[in-house]
């Protein structure tokens, strides 16, 4: 009988011993990963994107703003151009998006949201096109783009919705100010998407 309690105590310690380190190791793991508050650190590495602004770069954007018109939103070219940098948790890194390719657009409903309890809230969204030599390089930034943005459960650039969208050689990222606004840039990002 004694052996048998002895035994009971050493596999309970055995068990109270993995649990311990599984515990230690979840949370080591817990500390090791970054978030948009700990970023950048004195271990971070930039890397940069180079765009390149391409002669009959129009067209898509055209017919995008003629979709948005008869979706009854404003439409309209930022003087003010935004070099966007976007954080990888998992990597430590980020990646700035630098050159004169890149464009700013700005759209606004001129109808209010309906689906809320507040009062003249109206739709809104900001579109950024990337435009790069060629497609391959485009394929290859907008897969580190989209490896940053999605880093560590989509939350290391910050929590606004978003959607990252590529059509031949340009990137385009939508972003809006609320989650109610989501379909919008879904919608819109779509069209980019399989615009041919």
């Amino acid at each position: 009988m004694k052996s048998f309690y002895i035994s009971i105590i050493l596999i309970l310690s055995i068990l109270s011993c993995k649990n311990k380190e599984n515990k230690i190791e979840k949370q080591e793991k817990e500390k090791a990963i970054l978030g948009y508050e700990n970023m950048p650190n004195k271990e971070t590495k930039y890397d940069t994107l180079f765009t390149l602004n391409i002669a009959d770069n129009q067209k898509l954007i055209t017919e995008l703003e003629n979709k948005l018109l008869k979706s009854n939103f404003i439409f309209g070219k930022s003087n003010i151009v935004l070099q966007n940098s976007f954080n990888n948790c998992e990597q430590n890194n980020i990646i700035l998006v630098k050159g004169n390719g890149i464009r700013n657009y700005n759209a606004k409903s001129r109808i209010a949201e309906k689906n809320t309890t507040m009062k003249n809230v109206f739709p809104d969204f900001i579109i950024t096109v990337y435009e790069f030599e060629n497609k391959n390089i485009a394929d290859k930034n907008y897969d580190i783009i989209r490896k940053a943005l999605f880093s560590e459960g989509h939350f290391c650039n910050g929590k606004a919705p978003e959607k990252l969208v590529q059509n031949g050689n340009e990137i385009y990222y939508l972003s809006t100010r609320a989650e109610m606004f989501r379909t919008y840039i879904e919608k819109f990002g779509e069209l980019v998407k399989k615009y041919r």
